[in-house]
């Protein structure tokens, strides 16, 4: 069946038969096409330490705390797994594996507090209601003012003629 294209299946299992986690990482940035240049960028690192990830290179590399997040960052940018790769580089290493957190369940709480944008929208409805609430005498005064016109006086711009005959 020779030299088709590999699958992700194939990857896959080229990457987990024992070979270490930079040559992992170098294959699967190879199959995706990217250059540890780029790479690097992508994670903001210097390609220093990408080489260094890549070669196994202990020395070169920074604390392992350091490493692990580089490991997770450099997995999910591959999309290999993160967890695997940061529990190999441990036991590789002969520390104990890092913490990993899992969601186990939201409890249920008995008032639900709203979200910032609600608790936002409502503070600008009531802000609006207020200042409506607050200029509504001026304006209607100033309406009203306009519509009044006493008896015998005239409203201002208008001109009245006296009955003919007098």
């Amino acid at each position: 069946m020779g030299g088709g294209r590999e699958t992700d299946a194939d990857t896959s299992t080229r990457l987990n038969n024992g070979d270490s986690i930079g040559a992992r990482l170098r294959a699967a940035r190879e199959q995706r096409g990217l250059s540890a240049e780029n790479v690097a960028k992508q994670l903001r690192l210097d390609v220093a330490v990408v080489n260094a990830l890549e070669s196994d290179d202990r020395e070169r590399l920074p604390a392992r705390i350091f490493v692990q997040g580089y490991l997770r960052s450099y997995a999910r940018l591959l999309g290999l797994p993160e967890n695997e790769l940061a529990n190999d580089y441990a036991r590789e290493s002969g520390e104990l594996p890092p913490l990993t957190v899992q969601r186990i369940g939201q409890r249920k709480t008995f008032f639900r507090l709203p979200s910032a944008g609600l608790i936002r929208n409502i503070i600008l409805v009531l802000f609006v209601a207020i200042t409506l609430w607050l200029a509504f005498p001026y304006v209607s005064g100033l309406f009203d003012s306009r519509n009044d016109v006493s008896d015998g006086e005239a409203a201002p711009g208008r001109l009245e003629i006296p009955p003919a005959g007098h």
